[in-house]
């Protein structure tokens, strides 16, 4: 048999140079064979990568569907040097196989890994740790979180930078103080060359014998794991091998070196089942460097790299900037893009560069275009550095069900994820808009957040939704979580809302989550969730709890209405709930001091609008004699006490005479100065009309004012501005002017020696007590 000809093809992950190198070197050695630094468990989805719909930026996500939480993201770009080898394999018919040691044996020996130092922008980048104490890495291989101690460097010096990034050493002695830099303007900007790798490769085995940097456990894992498969390979005859991988594992991918050290170290590794699909990615998640992101920093000029003539690439980029500056009535001319690249080209050769990188691109727009100034600029360094790119993929690829499902959804209400933020105003009377509402109140009832729903305030709140939709490729994998709740949105949003509700323990939480379903319209969950609300509802004592449950029951029945959905079942719910919450409201409310009032009013507010709501005679009966039964309790909080007081005077359950009276009771000289001061707030909470147009009102609380020693009007002054904190500044003026023109005090004035003088000593505390100076 013919010794095979193998040739390494070390790369940078995500370099577009890397890539335009790698497709010439193929050209040129027509390999039979291609082996990927990638997961051998990714080989059988990686072959769909060629499907002429699955449209980069995309990532290959590897889960343990049995503990989801274990999963990998392998992130793919069209400059990508992996994406551009399949390519080419599919194109000439040659075979690719994944080298790499299977996510399933990761997912597995957890346990066993030991830290880590990702060797640079060659094979990983940096990152935050998951769940399983390791982190996805450029090309989503993973790499353990911390870099071991300090070793010693070349110098005999402790050099840490070294250490986590052999690549500084070369970038230092050729005077760059960042390696990113140094392999960028050598490796990534140069056009396309076969030739680069065999320096690549001459370059990072001196580097290995210089450093002689020792190696995680993990990486001799991958790498006994790449040997073997190399090895395999070669024996079944194939003429001509290539071998893309990481530059820094390239030196040590020899078949003939540790033979008896890889079947040991690979014998006896736990294993666990895995599943591959494919998921859009986003320009914006590579250019990450932490987290699931492949630490790409400037994707778009990537791809501009990668996909125009080198002569032509400074023309492009600029052009395209002052054309998105146009679009935002930004000066920006031809002239100002030509001398941008001028600009541009003269910063390279001030600095030694062949070619303008991204950094001098933006230092000369900046200039130019943006005056000196970076802040017009943020537009175009989104765009033209990061890119705002979304990748798609067919539906016929291998999916979980309910991925599916949502793509079939996705597709038939025509809502395409997109990575940029969009608004979304839906009217609930149209059929088709109503449905996109049930589905994006089903994904959030799943956590999958694609839509945040904001406040419609006004009648149209009714019928009207307004949301934010943003996609972000982790929601691919709470897609892929949610598959154990269903393998439909609808029937796992169903289960997802009943397993919720067995685990709740208030009314609050179950009347909100009735109301989710409600919304997401998930008929078959409602009687679980009833059942379930009934079942708690009747343990249930404490009146508190009954008012924070009716404000979302009754949003459920207005909804109704609207949504088409019965609500049968909720009203009866409601019929049963009203009764007691009124029975219980009058001793909930004694005994409490301030602090504790507060929250307290806000659920007597929004349950009387719930009660208002809900337009049944029988309960605004039981509602309002509840109310007047907390106004007249003298045990009742002066603050809750005054609160009833209005709220029965907007409901025209008292007249004005009525509520002078209770107000003069309020402020009579019996009453602690405290309590008056806390009922005056309750009572004028909200709005100041009540003091303008009712004079009667007025003259009781100027009367009280009035009678006050100075001693206690000093410490009643701030604790009043809290009741006119939230009047209109037009409230203010009115009551001023109402103060400053009483036809009673100039009445009095006439009978009496009135002391003018010493009553306009009232007038700045009075403008500093309602706020208008």
């Amino acid at each position: 048999m013919p010794t095979p000809d193998l040739r390494l093809f070390g790369i940078r992950h995500h370099g577009p140079g890397s890539a335009a190198s790698l497709v010439a070197a193929l050209d040129a050695f027509r390999p039979d064979i291609v082996l990927l630094e990638c997961p051998a468990d990714a080989e059988a989805a990686l072959a769909t990568a060629t499907h002429p719909e699955l449209r980069p930026p995309v990532a290959l996500l590897v889960y343990n569907p049995k503990q989801q939480g274990q999963a990998s993201f392998l992130p793919f770009a069209e400059f990508s040097p992996e994406w551009q080898a399949v390519q080419w394999c599919a194109r000439n018919g040659a075979h690719v196989r994944c080298m790499d040691l299977p996510m399933s044996l990761r997912f597995g020996m957890r346990d066993t890994l030991t830290n880590a130092s990702p060797p640079g922008p060659l094979s990983t980048g940096e990152g935050e740790p998951d769940e399983l104490g390791i982190e996805p890495t450029a090309d989503g291989e993973e790499s353990s979180v911390s870099p071991p101690p300090p070793e010693r460097g070349p110098g005999g010096e402790a050099n840490a930078e070294v250490d986590t990034d052999p690549v500084a050493y070369i970038a230092r002695l050729a005077g760059y103080t960042d390696s990113e830099q140094w392999w960028e303007t050598h490796l990534e900007h140069a056009p396309g060359h076969a030739d680069t790798f065999a320096v690549v490769l001459d370059m990072m085995t001196a580097l290995r014998e210089e450093l002689k940097r020792p190696e995680t456990e993990e990486t001799l894992l991958r790498e006994a794991f790449m040997r073997e498969t190399l090895r395999a390979t070669l024996a079944q005859g194939y003429p001509r091998v290539a071998v893309v991988c990481g530059a820094w594992h390239a030196p040590v991918l020899q078949a003939e070196l540790f033979k008896k050290e890889d079947k040991a170290r690979l014998k006896g590794l736990k294993k666990v089942a895995t599943e591959t699909t494919w998921i859009p990615w986003t320009y914006e998640r590579l250019s990450f460097s932490s987290g699931y992101g492949a630490g790409v920093l400037s994707p778009a000029w990537y791809e501009l790299l990668f996909a125009q003539p080198r002569e032509e690439v400074l023309t492009h980029w600029m052009v395209q900037a002052t054309r998105l500056l146009r679009g935002q009535d930004v000066d920006a001319s031809s002239a100002h893009a030509i001398e941008g690249v001028r600009l541009a080209a003269a910063l390279a050769a001030v600095r030694g560069l062949a070619l303008p990188g991204i950094d001098e691109l933006q230092e000369a727009a900046v200039a130019i275009l943006g005056g000196g100034y970076a802040e017009p600029l943020a537009l175009v360094h989104k765009a033209l550095v990061i890119g705002v790119k979304l990748g798609e993929v067919p539906a016929g690829l291998p999916a979980t069900p309910l991925q599916q499902d949502l793509a079939q959804q996705q597709k038939a209400l025509r809502l395409k994820p997109a990575s940029i933020s969009k608004t979304l105003d839906l009217d609930l009377r149209q059929p088709a808009q109503l449905d996109r509402s049930h589905l994006l109140h089903r994904l959030r009832l799943l956590d999958i957040n694609w839509g945040e729903p904001e406040e419609v305030a006004g009648k149209s709140g009714t019928f009207h939704e307004i949301w934010t939709l943003e996609w972000e490729p982790e929601m691919a994998l709470a897609v892929i979580e949610a598959g154990r709740w269903g393998n439909t949105v609808v029937t796992a949003a169903a289960a997802r809302a009943t397993a919720r509700a067995a685990e709740a323990t208030s009314l609050e939480a179950v009347s909100q989550l009735l109301e989710e379903a409600l919304r997401a319209d998930l008929g078959q969950a409602i009687p679980a969730l009833v059942a379930r609300l009934e079942t708690i509802g009747a343990d249930t004592r404490d009146a508190t709890h009954l008012l924070a449950a009716l404000p979302p029951l009754a949003q459920v029945l207005r909804y109704g209405n609207v949504r088409r959905t019965d609500t049968t079942q909720v009203a009866r719910v409601v019929q049963q709930l009203v009764p007691r919450l009124c029975i219980g409201l009058p001793a909930a409310c004694t005994g409490l001091d301030y602090e504790a009032a507060k929250p307290l009013l806000a659920q007597i507010e929004a349950t009387h609008q719930a009660i208002r709501l809900l337009q049944n005679d029988a309960h605004e009966a039981d509602w309002y004699a509840a109310l007047a039964a907390v106004q007249r309790n003298t045990a009742t909080n002066g603050l809750l006490a005054g609160a009833a007081a209005r709220l029965l005077f907007d409901a025209q359950q008292a007249d004005a005479g009525a509520t002078a009276v209770t107000l003069g009771l309020a402020l009579a000289p019996a009453q602690p100065t405290d309590y008056a001061t806390a009922w005056i707030e309750g009572f004028l909470r909200g709005s100041g009309l009540l003091l303008i147009h009712h004079r009667e009102l007025f003259d009781l609380l100027d009367t009280w004012l009035g009678e006050l020693n100075e001693d206690t009007f000093r410490e009643v002054v701030p604790l009043l501005r809290r009741a006119f904190t939230d009047f209109s500044l037009p409230e203010r003026r009115q009551i001023l002017e109402i103060a400053s023109t009483d036809t009673s005090a100039s009445a009095v004035a006439e009978a009496e020696d009135f002391d003018w003088e010493r009553g306009a000593r009232v007038l700045p505390g009075l403008r500093v007590l309602l706020g208008s100076y």
